[in-house]
């Protein structure tokens, strides 16, 4: 969580390091992790899911065109192509693979 900037920095105190190197000041928009229990809605298609993510957190001055240009490329870029018409999942409804629902959830 420290490492993620996900935790308050309140009463933390040392120094980070990665490999041995302190963190630039852009480190903090590169990195990131995955949760081990996602909140993704099983109910929703892969491109529907991306699609809510990119409007919670995409600044509002970003045009509907380029949210879709972004979630088609993020859908490229992590090969969920394949499943975008496909629904998630839930222990009811048989969705995605766990891979798959990884990679939706970075």
């Amino acid at each position: 969580n420290i490492l993620a900037y996900r935790k308050d920095p309140y009463g933390v105190s040392g120094e980070e390091f990665i490999d041995g190197y302190s963190p630039g000041s852009s480190y903090k928009y590169v990195v990131g992790y995955v949760v081990q229990d996602d909140i993704i809605s099983g109910t929703l298609t892969v491109k529907e899911t991306l699609i809510f993510s990119a409007n919670v957190h995409l600044s509002d001055d970003i045009s509907n065109d380029e949210r879709k240009q972004r979630v088609a490329k993020v859908m490229q870029d992590l090969e969920l192509e394949v499943c975008a018409d496909t629904k998630v999942g839930t222990e009811f409804l048989r969705g995605v693979s766990g891979g798959e629902r990884k990679r939706i959830c970075i």
